[in-house]
């Protein structure tokens, strides 16, 4: 008595001859697993900090938010240096996770998200929220759909693309002659491929941060 309709299980309720109604609550327990990227393209700075800074910094604050929910936190860094912090629960483990990343730089490789993808598939096994933190070329499409959809058959994979401010600000730019109406258009071929590969990861079931 009392539950609203679109809550009642009809099956259920066909198989017993009488009302069955579902009852959710908020699932517990869940791991968060977040996939930095230390590549060469990471070294790119936007005003005072790089972007594998602002990386860290980020990454530090979305760990004591997961953290502070009850949740499990873990890292694994890749292109540059492997290094693996299995997801674990409690305050220690963002000293762990601090402990884990304070030595660590953005190197001058390029990032094999494949690898990356494969490597970790064969350490975690929980289904969890893979958050992939990289800054995105034009170039990047085939291999990070090849590592989302590796990742995807266990994982929910959520990709957090660094934007380059000197790219947005191009963009914007009035050309005032022939050379900067060059740059002007081959800005936005740049972005424009950039976009096209975060749309196809979106109709592909990734989730999607552009910031």
């Amino acid at each position: 008595d009392g539950d609203i309709l679109r809550q009642i299980d009809w099956k259920a309720s066909s198989r017993l001859r009488k009302l069955i109604a579902r009852e959710y609550q908020d699932e517990r327990d869940q791991q968060v697993l977040l996939l930095l990227d230390g590549g060469f393209r990471m070294r790119s700075q936007d005003d005072r900090l790089s972007h594998f800074d602002a990386a860290l910094n980020a990454l530090l604050l979305l760990a004591h938010v997961v953290i502070r929910q009850g949740d499990a936190v873990g890292l694994m860094s890749f292109a540059n240096e492997e290094r693996l912090l299995p997801p674990a629960k409690g305050h220690a483990t963002l000293a762990r996770l601090m402990n884990a990343v304070f030595d660590l730089e953005a190197g001058t490789q390029t990032p094999d998200f494949l690898a990356a993808a494969t490597s970790l598939g064969q350490h975690l096994r929980k289904r969890s929220l893979v958050v992939i933190i990289t800054s995105l070329r034009d170039e990047d499409g085939s291999d990070l759909r090849e590592a989302c959809q590796l990742l995807s058959r266990q994982h929910v994979v959520l990709v957090a693309n660094l934007r380059e401010q000197v790219l947005d600000r191009l963009d914007q730019a009035e050309p005032v002659d022939s050379d900067a109406a060059l740059t002007v258009a081959a800005t936005h071929l740049y972005l424009q491929a950039r976009e096209r590969t975060l749309k196809t990861l979106q109709h592909e079931g990734v989730l999607v941060l552009d910031t």
